[in-house]
């Protein structure tokens, strides 16, 4: 997979593809792998662009860790320093948890770059119950190591179901985040972006066209928050889905395409 100077720093980047550009940008793991279902299949008809994180994969992981170097804000500027190096003006964009966080910020702050947003498994702000989940994460981070705060994260993302009838996918996934994890430190700074993520206010300037799909069963965001995701943003559409944990896209990938597909065809019809 090539690298590419992107901004402040370099970027592992996979695309694929030829037609409109299409950006994807993984969760909190911050793997370009996890989209694999989705790449397969929107490839046919797109240029389709995907990148690891900074702090994750085989992109830089800067050893500066403070809210600067590790913030949602800060992803959003690389997925643009991104699409700049690339030659790209426009693109649609699909992000997914912490991903849907930092198309917040593009679609708030960059909205001329943007078709269509389509936001998968993601939040408004943390509430409660997803500060509980992520401090957890940090805590396993920070008392037993990177190796376990790995594990610990395929459970929470990918959920039983996935466990049961897609394990050698789970541990595909698994294994590249073992070989590339970063530092302890590192890994913390990035749960903290997820906890500190709060556009709360701007929501309701996002004009791009925008679906948002939650799941009834997701134990790691909870589907009101894309409920909350929704009644914020201006002419949204709300799919909610009733089984598929927080890894929606990937445990019933041909689902999730396809609901994609659908609302992409639509946008593009009205010319978007």
């Amino acid at each position: 997979m090539p690298r590419v100077k992107a901004g402040e720093l370099t970027l592992n980047y996979e695309e694929r593809g030829k037609g409109p550009a299409f950006l994807f940008i993984p969760g909190l793991v911050g793997l370009l792998n996890a989209w694999d279902f989705q790449i397969a299949e929107f490839s046919k008809r797109y240029r389709c662009i995907v990148f690891d994180h900074r702090g994750a994969g085989d992109s830089d992981k800067p050893q500066s860790v403070n809210a600067q170097t590790y913030s949602t804000e800060a992803i959003a500027r690389d997925a643009i320093g991104l699409l700049d190096a690339l030659g790209i003006d426009k693109a649609h964009v699909a992000g997914t948890s912490t991903g849907g966080c930092v198309l917040q910020h593009l679609a708030i702050d960059h909205a001329r770059r943007l078709r269509c947003c389509i936001f998968s498994n993601t939040w408004v702000k943390a509430d409660e119950y997803l500060t509980r989940v992520q401090v957890t994460r940090k805590r396993i981070a920070l008392s037993y190591g990177p190796e376990e705060y790995v594990k610990l994260s395929t459970l929470f993302t990918n959920g039983a179901m996935q466990f049961r009838y897609n394990l050698d996918k789970v541990m595909e996934l698994e294994k590249r985040a073992l070989e590339t994890v970063a530092p302890a430190e590192v890994l913390a700074a990035r749960i903290d972006m997820t906890l500190n993520h709060d556009r709360s206010a701007d929501l309701h300037k996002i004009g791009n066209p925008a679906l948002i799909v939650g799941t009834r069963d997701d134990a790691t965001v909870p589907f009101y928050q894309s409920e909350d995701l929704h009644k914020a943003v201006k002419a949204s559409k709300l799919v909610i889905v009733e089984e598929g944990g927080h890894y929606s896209y990937r445990r019933h990938w041909q689902e999730w395409n396809k609901i994609a597909d659908a609302f992409l065809r639509e946008q593009e019809a009205k010319g978007a």
